[in-house]
């Protein structure tokens, strides 16, 4: 073994890994990470200008809202503020790229690309400018500094992102914002049909051209599209000219909106493939997407509720049950468990039978509807229940359901509390109880008996 070798191979070894060790210390000082350029607190701020290369926009906190004062006066997009708050608020930065007294024009600071101003709601505190300069071609980071400091730094190109978009970005894209959940009314025409919506007691009711329970999801549908409605672009200002220009004067769709307080209009015109709105209060006409005006194609039926009653099973609380000469009546207990009111000798209610029927009941919708029924006679299946509200416990809602013998594959079903009725399908007489142990437990423990 030839130590001298060894010991030489150790030694030039030695030798290279502290070299490594000082280069690599060396660049940590010209690198220092996590960095603080500017500490200044998000909820101080009042005012925010950007200075782009060719546009300034400023931003005012107006009763807790940013909106755009220049170039124009808008609401501005929350999240686009949010932000620039969130990534400027404090300020760090990846990398320190020099001290003070370097030439700036190496890093596009003697210049700077952009220009962001952070004034304070308190007077006496100091405004904040923050520079940036060109972008590093290795990593798209940028070079930055502030106007009263020093120090070059590399901040994430992500920072930057959010300092280069344009009017539009920086707007509030929803034009027709109101309290959906505070309208009772709304009426439309849609290519010269015309609809109209009425809530009562809490529910939907459609009043034209045909009278009928709404579906609840359809009309809520509705309401949130039209409530948080975005522009795809703001197109041009409200004026006679502009309403001619994009098919305003005859609108395809024109929608109203009642509550309380004043109604919100929106009008839609088509052109080509694009769909242009207009809504009461704002002041520019908006290109929209077309799933909006879409959502009032539907024909009547499709607004219709088809459940012959709206109710769910685990709201019940007492159901009568008559079909000729068998009938019983049960009412849920103190311990949520179902009882005979009138109580029947070795009869106990059967949980699982119950929960079926009712599911049954409340799943039961109409094949067809039969509007301005002729007077028919009493319908032999009649269903009496009481369901508590469960927004307001201890409130009661009375239903009542009919169902008479079937006419081939349909049975006549009616809804007493609506003035028309029901075609449904046959399968709903075989999940009716016909004697008592379709309804207890005696039944089960008998067929065990038996076995």
């Amino acid at each position: 073994m030839n130590w001298k070798k060894i010991i030489a191979l150790l030694l030039f070894l030695l030798v290279l890994i502290s070299a490594i060790i000082l280069v690599d210390q060396s660049e940590k000082r010209k690198m220092a990470v996590e960095g603080i350029l500017l500490d200044f607190p998000a909820a101080a701020v009042e005012k925010i200008e950007l200075l782009q290369t060719d546009k300034r926009f400023v931003f005012a906190l107006q009763d807790g809202v940013w909106r755009l004062t220049e170039p124009l006066t808008a609401k501005a997009d929350k999240v686009a503020l949010e932000s620039i708050l969130d990534n400027f608020c404090p300020l760090k930065y990846d990398r320190l790229v020099a001290e003070a007294g370097v030439d700036l024009k190496n890093f596009g600071l003697n210049k700077p690309e952009i220009e962001l101003r952070l004034f304070a709601k308190d007077k006496t505190r100091p405004a904040h400018t923050i520079l940036l300069g060109m972008k590093n071609n290795l990593d798209s980071s940028s070079y930055a500094k502030l106007a009263a400091g020093g120090k070059v730094v590399s901040i994430a190109s992500y920072k930057r992102n959010n300092l280069e978009k344009d009017l539009f970005a920086f707007r509030d894209k929803r034009f027709s914002e109101f309290d959906n959940l505070a309208v009772t009314n709304m009426t439309w025409n849609y290519e010269n049909n015309d609809f109209s919506f009425i809530k009562k007691n809490d529910q939907w009711f459609m009043d034209k051209p045909i009278f009928s329970l709404a579906q609840e999801t359809k009309v809520s549908e509705i309401l949130s599209a039209a409530s948080m409605l975005e522009a795809k672009s703001f197109v041009a200002a409200v004026s006679a000219a502009s309403r001619r220009e994009f098919g305003l004067e005859t609108p395809l769709l024109t929608v109203e909106f009642r509550s309380a307080t004043a109604p919100k209009r929106i009008a839609v015109a088509k052109q080509g493939e694009r769909y242009y709105a207009l809504v009461d209060g704002f002041n520019e006409i908006c290109e929209i997407e077309k799933d909006f005006p879409e959502k009032f194609a539907n024909d009547v039926s499709s607004f219709r509720e088809k459940k012959v009653a709206l109710f769910y099973a685990f709201d019940i609380r007492e159901l009568k049950f008559k079909h000729g000469t068998f009938s019983f009546e049960i009412r849920k207990g103190a311990d949520n468990g179902w009882q005979f009111i009138k109580p029947v000798a070795g009869k106990k209610p059967s949980e699982e039978k119950i929960n079926l029927l009712l599911t049954a009941l409340a799943a039961c919708e109409a094949r067809e509807f039969v509007d301005n029924p002729k007077p028919l006679p009493e319908f032999a299946i009649r269903i009496a229940m009481k369901a508590e509200n469960s927004a307001n416990p201890g409130q009661f809602n009375d239903i009542e359901m009919e169902f008479a013998g079937s006419e081939g594959e349909i049975v006549p079903a009616r809804n007493p509390a609506l003035p028309y009725s029901f075609k449904v399908g046959k399968e709903i007489l075989e999940k009716l109880p016909q004697k008592m142990e379709d309804i207890s437990e005696e039944a089960q423990n008998t067929q065990v008996n038996s076995k």
